[in-house]
C-alpha cells in the first residue's frame, strides 16, 4: 500500500519572461562617407584602420554626452542616449571633433553625416528597437555630407537653448507613415548659423498631385502620391536593376515629395541628368530636382542608344 508521501506535487508552471519596456530615448546614427570609395583606392587594411579612427572618435564624443555605442555597423556607428539634448549635443560636437581632427590618408579627409531621433524603443538586450531606431536611420539617409538631420518633434522636445541650430529643410515620406515628417537641420558651423539665423522654412504652395513616368528600355513606372518613390541599382529588389562595374548597390532614388520630384544620387559614380534641352548635370551624393522630361545616366556619362537610360516625364 503506498504511503501518503508518494504523492507527487506538480510542479509549478514556468513564470512567463516578463515583456519588454519601452523607454524614451534619443537614437543616433554617424556614417563615415565615401567609405566605398575609400576601401577600393587604399586598400582594406589601410582604409579599415583610417575608419577606426573616426569610429573611435565619434564613440568617445557619444559617452561624452552620456551616450552609449549600440553596435558599430560597418562604417557607421549607432548610439542611445537618455534624451534628446544629450543626443544633439553629441551630434554637433561629432561633426566639430572630426573635423577639427583632419584625419586623411592617401588624399582622403574623413568626413561624416549623422541622423538622430528621441522617441520611444524597446530594450532587448544590448539592442534596441522600434520606431525611433527607423526615424533614426531614416535621418542618416537622407543627410549628407557635414550634416546633422533630426525630426520636427525631435526639435519639439530639445531645450530652447537648441532651437536657435535648427532649421527646417524639408518633409520626408517614412516607409509605415502615412503622414510626411518634418526634417530639420542642426547647424554647427559658425559661420553658416549666422548666415541662416532668422530665417523661417515654408512648404511652397500645394498645387495639383503630379505624376511623372519613367521608362528604360519596355519597363514604365509611374510616380505619383500612390507609389511616390522608384529606387535604382544593382540590387534586385531595386524598381530599375542595373548591372555593371560602376553602378552601385543602391545608386541612386527619385522621391515625390512636396509637389516635387527629387532625384537622389547614393553612388560612389554619381549619375548625368540631361533635360529636354540637352543641358547634362552630374549628379553625385548629391539631390536633383527633375522638371520637364529628360534622361538620367548612371555611372557614366551618357551614350546614344545605350540600353539602360532612364528616360523620365513630368506630367
Amino acid at each position: 500500500m503506498a504511503s501518503d508521501t508518494d504523492i507527487t506535487t506538480p510542479a509549478a508552471p514556468p513564470t512567463p519572461a516578463p515583456l519588454p519596456q519601452q523607454v524614451m530615448l534619443g537614437i543616433l546614427f554617424a556614417d563615415v562617407c565615401g567609405s566605398t570609395r575609400i576601401y577600393e583606392t587604399l586598400g582594406d587594411t589601410q582604409a579599415r584602420l583610417l575608419i577606426s579612427r573616426c569610429i573611435e572618435l565619434m564613440t568617445k564624443t557619444a559617452e561624452k554626452h552620456a551616450g552609449a555605442l549600440i553596435k558599430t555597423i560597418g562604417d557607421e556607428v549607432m548610439c542611445r542616449f537618455p534624451g534628446a539634448d544629450q543626443a544633439a549635443a553629441a551630434a554637433l560636437e561629432m561633426q566639430e571633433a572630426v573635423a577639427r581632427a583632419a584625419i586623411s590618408e592617401g588624399g582622403f579627409n574623413i568626413d561624416i553625416h549623422v541622423g538622430f531621433h528621441y522617441g520611444p524603443v524597446v530594450i532587448e538586450g544590448n539592442d534596441v528597437f522600434g520606431d525611433a531606431v527607423n526615424l533614426a536611420a531614416r535621418m542618416v539617409n537622407l543627410s549628407k555630407r557635414d550634416q546633422v538631420l533630426t525630426t520636427g518633434t525631435t526639435v519639439a522636445a530639445l531645450s530652447p537653448k537648441w532651437h536657435k541650430a535648427a532649421r527646417q529643410i524639408d518633409r520626408a515620406a517614412v516607409r509605415g507613415k502615412k503622414e510626411e515628417i518634418d526634417v530639420f537641420e542642426l547647424v554647427w558651423q559658425e559661420a553658416e548659423s549666422t548666415r541662416i539665423a532668422g530665417k523661417a522654412w515654408t512648404l511652397p504652395a500645394a498645387g495639383a498631385p503630379g505624376r511623372m513616368m519613367l521608362r528604360m528600355g519596355t519597363h514604365e513606372v509611374a510616380l505619383d502620391e500612390t507609389h511616390p518613390s522608384v529606387t535604382i541599382g544593382r540590387a534586385d529588389q531595386s524598381d530599375f536593376v542595373l548591372r555593371g562595374d560602376l553602378i552601385s548597390r543602391l545608386h541612386a532614388r527619385i522621391d515625390y515629395r512636396n509637389h516635387r520630384f527629387s532625384f537622389t544620387d547614393q553612388s560612389t559614380n554619381g549619375s548625368w541628368v540631361t533635360d529636354d534641352s540637352g543641358k547634362a548635370s552630374l549628379v553625385r551624393h548629391d539631390n536633383h530636382v527633375l522638371t520637364g522630361s529628360g534622361t538620367i545616366s548612371f555611372g557614366h556619362l551618357p551614350v546614344e542608344g545605350q540600353p539602360d537610360l532612364l528616360h523620365y516625364r513630368v506630367g
